[in-house]
């Protein structure tokens, strides 16, 4: 009579237990959560430099639509003093101020503002609404 040990079992393929490795199932598993976990990791430490880059944005948007409603409602011109030095306003065609002024019928001088060299949005001169 032929017995065979309990750690020697034989497999269809014809490897023993000891010889069986990781089924493809098994390596697409972990590939897939080392993968998700690179990606949380990759998302996690970048995410506060944009994270503030787009607050800095909204906050800005913020005050300049403020400015434009107060000078509506005021009859009177505002201006918006720009004191961060990365953020800079091309003026528009015929404007001297290197800040944004609105007026009281809600136009502006108008002007690209950008930080670094980028542009970040426009102000129509005529209506002084943003335009991405």
């Amino acid at each position: 009579m032929l017995t065979m040990s309990p750690s020697h079992k034989i497999y269809p393929s014809g490897m023993t237990e000891e010889q069986r490795g990781f089924t493809l199932i098994e390596l697409l598993v972990v590939l897939a959560i080392m993968s998700l976990a690179a990606i949380l990791f990759i998302g996690a430490s970048g995410s506060s430099d944009g994270a503030t880059a787009r607050g800095d944005l909204a906050k800005l948007e913020s005050v300049i639509a403020s400015a434009r409603q107060e000078a509506i409602t005021t009859r009177a011109p505002r201006e918006v003093i720009l004191t961060d030095y990365s953020i800079k306003l091309a003026p528009a065609v015929g404007s001297r101020s290197e800040n944004l002024i609105f007026y009281a019928d809600g136009s502006s001088n108008g002007g690209i503002i950008s930080r670094s060299g980028k542009r970040l949005f426009a102000i129509r001169w005529i209506d002084g609404r943003i335009v991405e």
